[in-house]
């Protein structure tokens, strides 16, 4: 077993010369067994070695497991390093099941002290049962192709030396050697699913339907791991060419684009964004299918709301993915002629210049009014609910929701949109159009011209 793990380590180019390997080493017969064959093949392999142990504290016998691990250590003069934690109390907060939180502590562990110690590599005792458990488990939650792949050899800065071996042969491995190693008896518990899936389900897979079960579900793994890269990097692809934005905490993407592309890949998009903001493991197939199904209904400004803070938006041609839910936003500020206006709320200024008639000459995109058809005080203000006005070329008025619908402005974008009003009743929207109550006309002496400047 030792060459065959030495050979597949080669394959994988697992650990390279020179690297600084931390051995996470519970002192299982899994661990033990990994911990005994990297020890073997540091010279010839010529990296070095440390051990990690975390004593999770959730068994009486989980001080005698560190002791042994330590012990061990000294006699085989490699640093040992441990950390304890309360994966109970962790469960608890986090609302995590036991398992759950004790494998998140033990990798936040071995994260930590690599990071420490300059370390870069982390092996794991993962075999092919594991894997084989771990596909079931899969199958079983209706993952997709990325859940059948199982475990893999490499997963960052993660090794898994003995993926290339099963439960049998370590077993034999630990015997021929007299490797002694703990038993903890938690495994054994059909309390937990894993469990029950590795006493249960998985021998009586290899006794009625398949006797090299094991070995199947890791070919199907191999298989699942190959087409899902392919996938992703056309994935990839795809994802560039959809992005119309993204920053920190928002990304927008083009609606009408990712409708064209397959179900499958649809799905992909889709869980590459959410991870972008959140991070992979933060999402399910619920979340995928809640967006998908929000891309697929008819009409703009739906919005829903998924775990971690995150908002979905369709907004016309855009699907935003975002954790800045829009404040909405309220002014109104007296216009003084001639004058500027700062709107703080938006950023924007305006300017007023009262112009004769026969000295104006109109610019492209100049916003300009029949100054002696504003009744009353004028003011810039933000839009309220029942707002009408009657735009230029029609005749009666129109709901200024309605207008913004039509010109189809983004929900979140009318309140930042100053209207000038006097007397209740709307001369322009500014930076879209004006009314046909304040048209210039051949009648017009004195005209309004109002300049807009991004601060």
């Amino acid at each position: 077993m030792l060459a065959k793990v030495s050979q597949y380590i080669r394959e994988q180019n697992l650990i390279t010369p020179g690297d600084l390997v931390v051995a996470g080493t519970s002192g299982g017969p899994d661990s033990m067994a990994l911990l005994h064959i990297l020890i073997q093949l540091c010279p010839r392999l010529n990296f070095k070695l440390v051990v990690a142990h975390l004593n999770h504290g959730l068994r009486p016998e989980a001080a005698a497991e560190e002791k042994f691990v330590r012990d061990y250590c000294q006699i085989q003069q490699i640093p040992f390093y441990s950390r304890q934690a309360d994966v109970q109390e962790m469960a608890t907060r986090e609302k995590k099941s036991l398992e759950e939180a004790g494998r998140d502590c033990r990798y936040q562990y071995f994260a930590e002290l690599a990071a420490e110690l300059g370390a870069t590599r982390i092996a794991t005792a993962h075999h092919q049962d594991d894997n084989a458990e771990t596909v079931l488990l899969n199958i079983i939650r209706g993952s997709g192709i990325k859940g059948l792949r199982g475990i893999r050899p490499v997963n960052g800065i993660i090794i898994r030396p003995l993926l290339c071996v099963d439960k049998n042969e370590i077993e034999s491995y630990l015997a021929e050697n007299s490797i002694e190693y703990c038993i903890d008896l938690s495994n054994y518990s059909t309390d937990y699913l894993r469990n029950r899936i590795r006493h249960n389900l998985l021998p009586l897979l290899e006794q009625d339907y398949n006797p090299r079960m094991v070995n199947s579900l890791n070919q199907l793994a191999d298989i699942a791991a190959a087409e899902n890269d392919a996938m992703e990097n056309e994935t990839a692809h795809f994802w560039e060419e959809l992005i119309i934005k993204q920053e920190a905490g928002e990304i927008i993407l083009n609606i009408h684009a990712i409708l064209e592309l397959h179900p499958a890949f649809q799905r992909r998009i889709i869980l590459k964004t959410l991870s972008a903001i959140q991070g992979e493991n933060s999402w399910n197939a619920t979340d995928v299918k809640l967006v998908t199904n929000l891309l697929n209904k008819p009409g703009s400004s739906k919005r829903l709301q998924l775990k971690q803070g995150l908002y979905v938006k369709k907004v016309y041609g855009h699907i935003i993915f975002t954790r800045k839910l829009p404040k909405k936003t309220s002014f109104s500020y007296k216009v003084t002629v001639p004058g500027q206006v700062y709107i703080k709320e938006t950023g924007k200024s305006f300017s007023f210049q009262l112009i004769e008639r026969k000295d104006f000459k109109p610019q492209v995109d100049d916003c300009y009014l029949d100054y002696d058809k504003i009744k009353g005080e004028p003011y810039l203000r933000s839009r309220q609910p029942g707002d009408v006005f009657c735009p230029r070329g029609m005749q009666g008025t129109k709901k200024i929701k309605d207008f913004f619908i039509d010109l189809k402005v983004p929900q979140a974008d009318r309140d930042q949109v100053p209207l000038l009003v006097a007397d209740q009743k709307t001369y322009a929207i500014l930076g879209f159009r004006i009314a046909q109550d304040a048209a210039v006309d051949n009648n017009t002496r004195r005209i309004l011209l109002i300049s807009i400047h991004n601060s």
